[in-house]
């Protein structure tokens, strides 16, 4: 019975109707073979040969005309995580599963899993996002959250504001510490990411409590012809008193970056520096080593990386590159990543 109704839903969704007017059913297949010396950078923190799972994902989004100057928008959207043996028995994972209202004079306001401001203000200036080489390895800022509010500002000259607020008690029990901080992130952005109306993108944004750190980060990134350069620059303090040498963990990081679209090619480089001891491979240090960790880690990164477009859906990917822990050589990783994509 259950199986008959999934698929007279799925049936009722698929009709040309939904699909032909405000709904997108979409998703992705990204799998890689790693190769990786230590296993402190790739996904699942494990080293040798593996299968790595770039985000897979199955989702619906749309938007519904409320009157002439106020849409509601949402999104539906899973991890994939089936083909991963030790994911047999959590194949799903959640992604940004929001419901939102936009009015064309005031912004929009959205409430659920959302993708913060603080995030999304790196544009695209990590060209190596979602694979094993990506920037939250050296410092923090990447996560998504749930219960938590999202708003954002018509765009003015290219200018967009936009704030976001985590939920704390949703979160955090009455006397902890982390309920107690701010718990929102602002940013403002000049341009957008596909350089749509501009040629520059440029972004300031400040972080308090989210995700453990009160930071501040400013990217820039410029486009001219296939070439495109970028950079961000963070400085992270860890706020959270619980985690291990919390009060050691603070400091700047960077990374710089370039791509040339070439014909179907797409060629990538970045290089990256951080001593904030707040990324993931200095969770994982931390996690490891506890308080015999006496200073936070330095910690530089190179990478190179390549794309070629099959067809529109379908690509080809690599990546190579090396992470370095000046303190823990035991923690450093070198990498090497083939992988497949394909969009529908």
């Amino acid at each position: 019975m259950k199986a008959l109704c999934f698929s007279a839903l799925s049936l009722a969704l698929c009709t040309p109707s939904v699909l032909a007017n405000d709904y997108q059913f979409y998703g992705r297949f990204d799998y890689s073979l790693t190769s990786s010396d230590s296993g402190s950078a790739t996904h699942n923190n494990k080293q040798g040969l593996v299968l790595e799972n770039n985000f897979s994902r199955l989702g619906v989004k749309g938007r519904s005309e409320l009157s002439a100057t106020t849409d509601i928008f949402y999104q539906i959207e899973v991890g994939v995580n089936g083909g991963s043996q030790d994911k047999t028995s959590n194949p799903f994972s959640s992604r940004p599963t929001y419901l939102g209202i936009c009015h064309q004079d005031y912004g929009s306001l959205a409430i659920g899993r959302i993708d913060p401001v603080f995030k999304m203000a790196k544009g695209g200036v990590d060209v190596m996002d979602i694979y094993v080489m990506k920037h939250d390895r050296l410092f923090a800022g990447d996560k998504r959250w749930g219960d938590s509010l999202a708003y954002k500002s018509p765009v003015w000259q290219n200018v967009q504001l936009g704030v976001s607020y985590l939920l704390e008690d949703n979160y955090y029990k009455v006397g902890e510490q982390r309920r107690e901080l701010g718990n929102y992130q602002v940013a403002v952005t000049y341009g957008d990411k596909s350089f749509n109306n501009s040629d520059l993108y440029l972004a300031a944004a400040y972080s308090d409590g989210m995700e453990d750190i009160r930071a501040y980060r400013g990217v820039a990134q410029y486009q001219w012809d296939g070439l495109t350069l970028g950079t961000m620059v963070q400085h992270s303090e860890l706020v959270n008193q619980a985690a291990a040498q919390w009060q050691q963990r603070h400091g700047t990081g960077f990374i710089v970056s370039a791509k040339y679209a070439l014909g179907l090619w797409l060629l990538k480089a970045e290089g990256g520096y951080d001593d904030s001891g707040t990324g993931a491979i200095a969770n994982r240090l931390y996690q490891s080593k506890g308080n015999s960790v006496n200073e936070a880690p330095v910690i530089t990164q190179w990478a190179l990386g390549a794309e070629y477009k099959i067809s529109r859906a379908a690509r080809i990917h690599t990546e190579l590159g090396q992470f370095h822990v000046k303190q823990h050589q035991d923690f450093s990783d070198s990498l090497v990543s083939l992988g497949f994509r394909y969009d529908f």
